[in-house]
């Protein structure tokens, strides 16, 4: 017999995710630091939106029946409670429209897509367990292309809308039509959720979905592999092979049928350096990648934070702003100079300001991984500052990708272990200098400090700018030792 376990609605879509997903959720819970910036809650804005300031109020653990008091008592309630067969739900906005209720899901989102139907499905079967007929559901999501002025636009920043996104982030279907495609069975939902969620134990299983996308907070729970060799056939890149190979017992990457690797570059250099036991190495095409690199050599990183809410002018949705920069500058005498910008608030006119003049004029200016990262910035900050557009449109031309001569299976070490961030690789080339000695040893960590600095009296602000920008130094420093790691790798290879 199952004992009686209160869940959430939350709770019934970890289970479709996986049962190991919804059950670590619970007892291995966590914390997950929010991946934007709020300067307040986004709750304050949609109701101010909705004219919902002076509505009725919701409030944790309420019962169906003081729910639903509420709703006699206004004509609109935030964040209602409601329950069936223990499984609770919350729902933002209810509205008493013609012949029943009107349900409104605020998204901190562009493009809240057709699965959200699923939700208001679990939603108005809930509600209309407890009496309440839902006839409209709406969604309220962000507007994309919205600049920001001198003071922000709720009407201009927040849609409405009664369709959702489809995956090419079209309004399509309406949310009536997506609602009606889903089929489901609540009350054998909710049982199979209960039974998970009360076991004392659970088996986790490997599959395809633990790092679709991206890797699963929980795979470290589930899976502890620091006992697997380092050209563990797990660790083989994009291969679709691999689990089954190793359930059937292969180990070793280069155990595998050749008829079962696709013969991606990157694996083909994963393949060589597990059959010959040592490093990897293109030398011809190392050689050519490296000859476009001209001194003074600048080693760069950025840290920044994402606001889904533009905070200053100019700033669009989710873009980012830039607070802290590291910058080694190797000329071609070996001399290494560093220079650090670091400031909170809206800085960046002066962050360019600062990063014009500190960069050389000349010289390639190696980045990790810039594409998505720095360029992708300086491209950001030009938009909205055109004065410095062509400065930074000359500052992303001389630009050079540190991260493609292992991400294009020019070289690879199984010390790696399939990875290819600049912490992965840093140690193959140094084992004196290391992350594990600093304070903040990740860019999340750097954001999380960041976020609490203007909170903090100046001692602590002193305390933090300094761990952020020793963290920051280090991965231009790491760039550095990396880059001349790849120089020593073809000198001594020739």
């Amino acid at each position: 017999m199952v004992k009686s376990f209160m869940l959430h609605v939350s709770d019934l879509m970890r289970e479709m995710k996986c049962d190991c997903f919804c059950w670590n959720s619970v007892h291995n819970s966590i914390h997950q630091e929010s991946f934007y910036k709020m300067d307040c809650p986004f709750s304050n804005l949609w109701q101010t939106y909705l004219n919902a300031t002076n509505c009725g109020l919701g409030h944790s653990m309420d019962s169906n029946e003081q729910s639903l008091k509420l709703l006699e008592e206004n004509d609109v309630v935030c964040f209602a409670r409601f329950e069936y067969k223990e499984c609770r739900t919350k729902i933002p906005y209810l509205k008493k429209v013609e012949n029943g209720y009107m349900a409104v899901y605020p998204h901190l989102s562009a493009y809240p897509k057709e699965n959200e139907a699923l939700i208001m499905k679990i939603n108005e079967i809930i509600l209309s367990h407890c009496g309440i007929h839902v006839t409209q559901n709406r969604i309220v999501y962000l507007n994309k292309e919205y600049i920001r002025k001198e003071s922000l636009d709720l009407n201009e920043l927040l849609c409405t809308s009664d369709k959702l996104f489809n995956k090419r982030n079209h309004l399509s279907k309406t949310i009536a039509e997506c609602m009606d495609e889903v089929d489901i069975d609540l009350d054998r939902w909710i049982e199979r959720t209960k039974e998970i969620l009360n076991r004392t134990s659970i088996t986790p299983v490997r599959t395809k979905q633990c790092t679709a996308l991206r890797r699963c907070n929980y795979y470290p729970v589930c899976f502890d592999e620091s006992n697997e060799p380092d050209d563990s056939i797990l660790f083989f890149t994009t291969n679709q092979h691999k689990l089954d190979a190793y359930n059937r017992g292969i180990r070793h990457i280069h155990e595998l049928p050749l008829n079962q690797i696709e013969g991606f570059r990157l694996q083909y250099a994963q393949y060589m350096a597990s059959k010959t036991n040592k490093p990897f190495m293109d030398r011809a095409a190392l050689k050519v990648w490296m000859k476009q690199i001209q001194y003074p050599i600048s080693y760069l990183d950025f840290e920044w934070d994402t606001f889904a809410i533009p905070p200053y002018e100019n700033m669009k949705p989710f873009d980012v702003l830039c607070f802290q920069y590291s910058l080694h500058v190797e000329t071609q005498d070996g001399n290494l100079k560093h220079y650090n910008f670091f400031e909170s608030k809206d800085c960046r006119r002066h962050f360019i300001e600062q990063l014009i003049q500190d960069l050389p004029k000349t010289g390639t200016i190696l980045v990790y991984n810039m594409e998505g990262a720095e360029k992708l910035r300086l491209k950001q900050l030009a938009s909205q500052f055109e004065e410095y557009r062509e400065e930074l449109d000359s500052i992303c031309s001389r630009m050079v990708d540190l991260s493609k001569p292992f991400e294009a299976g020019l070289y690879y070490n199984s010390k790696m272990r399939g990875h290819y961030s600049l912490k992965s690789i840093l140690p193959v080339f140094s084992k004196d200098v290391s992350y594990l000695d600093l304070d903040i040893q990740n860019g999340l960590n750097a954001v999380f400090a960041y976020r609490t600095y203007d909170d903090k009296d100046e001692e602590e602000k002193n305390e933090v700018k300094k761990a952020i920008s020793t963290y920051c130094q280090m991965d231009t420093y790491a760039e550095y030792i990396v880059y001349h790691g790849l120089i020593e790798e073809v000198k001594n290879n020739a």
